[in-house]
């Protein structure tokens, strides 16, 4: 007889169709998916974060040597071996944290400047790799707080210019 309590209770519940769970589901991932992506691409809701740091030491494969650096979000993207798209591509950003230790003008780009940043790539490019994937990547692609001008205040132009 319990079988039978257990059978009626279930029945007295109330059912969703499928229908019905599939547009509940869909109403709650339209509710999700603007916070997911706001931003996305634009940077514009994205709280950028950027810290000067200096007495710090690195070098590059070519001897020279960075006192200072800056530590930025960024968009992944080639690092080029000159301020300029027709130079070799040295290296790859891959990652979105990433330290640039100097700035130098090179080629206007899609920022609206000429502004280039030289950093480290995370990965290097052959047949560069010599180079350990150091090279310049333009200055949109720093991800700096709003209201901050390129370059970014504090980080010393690199000794080439």
């Amino acid at each position: 007889m319990r079988a039978t309590e257990n059978t009626v209770r279930q029945d007295r519940r109330p059912r969703l169709g499928r229908l019905a769970r599939t547009a509940r589901g869909l109403a709650v991932m339209a509710l999700a998916v603007p916070v997911l992506t706001s931003g996305l691409g634009t940077g514009t809701a994205h709280a950028a974060t950027c810290v000067l740091e200096e007495n710090v030491l690195q070098q590059d494969k070519l001897g020279n040597v960075f006192r200072t650096d800056v530590k930025c979000d960024n968009l992944t993207g080639d690092v080029y071996g000159r301020a300029s798209f027709d130079s070799p591509v040295t290296g790859k950003k891959t990652s979105t944290l990433s330290t640039f230790v100097c700035w130098t003008r090179g080629q206007p780009h899609s920022g609206g400047n000429t502004v280039w940043y030289y950093g480290k790539g995370d990965t290097a490019v052959a047949p560069f790799t010599a180079y350990d994937g150091w090279g310049a990547m333009e200055s949109n692609k720093l991800l700096v707080p709003a209201g901050t001008p390129h370059p970014f205040p504090g980080l010393p132009r690199c000794p080439w210019y």
